[in-house]
Formats: structure tokens, sequence, C-alpha cells
């Protein structure tokens, strides 16, 4: 399966909580929407440095619907 070029994606919440962007995204793809975790790696490796926050990506024409779900449930981006 290939990944997604970061041009067809979007970013709706970035943190360098692990568990707020797992859950996010477990409450996205209940909901129908394909989401996409960036830089996770890259944000464990450095604990809970701010300087690289793992982000939640969807694709484009999915934008609006995921921030929407997202504001519903609590998360800010």
């Amino acid at each position: 399966m290939v990944e997604p070029g970061p041009d067809e994606l979007k970013q709706v919440l970035a943190s360098i909580d692990p568990t707020q962007i797992e859950m996010a995204r477990d409450l996205l793809s209940e909901g129908g929407i394909e989401c996409f975790i960036f830089d996770e790696d890259s944000s464990r490796m450095l604990g809970s440095a701010a300087a690289v926050p793992a982000r939640l990506m969807v694709h484009v024409e999915d934008y609006e619907e995921a921030l929407e779900a997202l504001k519903e449930l609590g998360f800010e981006s």
C-alpha cells in the first residue's frame, strides 16, 4: 500500500501527546474519515519535546468534516 503524499493531505491536529493523536485518529476513523499520523516516531524519540509534534493528517476533501468532528469532540488544532 502506498501512503498518500503530503500535497494530498492537510493537518487537522498536532500534538506532543501520542495518546491524544491516537484517540483523534480512532474517532475520525470510526466516523469513516481516513487519516494518517506523520512524525509519530520523531515525536517519540524526543520524548515530550514540543519541537516535533505528531501530526494527524486527512485527505484534503475530508478536511472540513474532520475539523468539525474534532471540534465537537473537544480537540483543538
